[in-house]
């Protein structure tokens, strides 16, 4: 499957809200969707899309990149999210990506393969070591950190969940 990161425009408008809309449905998980910088905290995804593109955030964030991910017709798989360094909280559970793809399009590479798409911009961007963490429980996303050249650390836990912690360098 051929995919690229796109930066988030109001072309993927209704794609998104799908996306969300899904995710709200699905009741996957009660910390947000992965990698979508708090798209579940907008009500309004349009507002949303100006505020990634800013790559600011919000009190305490660092500054980040937003991408979807998308195939080559244009069909949104997921999101992923790039943060250019890491405050107290992201060194301990969040590092420097998260991501989500879509229930309906996993198990199709498409994780790794974007991974592996936003590692070689932290390599330009001169992010020497990435961190990325996942839940303990989060088995298909160990095996996408792992196969894009994980290296386990530790596991540390925030009193409700346990992140394992993994270096890419």
């Amino acid at each position: 499957m051929k995919l690229k990161i796109v930066k988030p425009q109001i072309k993927y408008l209704n794609q998104l809200e799908k996306l969300k809309n899904d995710f709200i449905d699905s009741g996957e998980s009660s910390d947000g969707i992965h990698g979508s910088a708090d798209l579940l905290d907008f009500k309004n995804t349009t507002d949303w899309i100006d505020f990634v593109n800013k790559g600011i955030g919000k009190n305490n964030w660092v500054p980040f990149r937003q991408y979807l991910i998308v195939d080559k017709t244009d069909i949104l798989l997921g999101l992923i999210n790039l943060r250019f360094s890491l405050n107290d909280y992201l060194l301990n559970y969040g590092g420097h990506i998260g991501y989500y793809v879509s229930p309906k399009h996993r198990n199709k590479g498409v994780a790794s393969k974007t991974l592996y798409q936003v590692l070689q911009i932290c390599k330009k961007e001169k992010i020497d070591k990435v961190l990325i963490t996942c839940l303990d429980t989060n088995i298909a996303s160990e095996k996408v950190i792992i196969k894009n050249g994980g290296v386990f650390e530790d596991v540390r836990s925030n009193g409700e969940h346990n992140y394992k912690r993994f270096w890419i360098k």
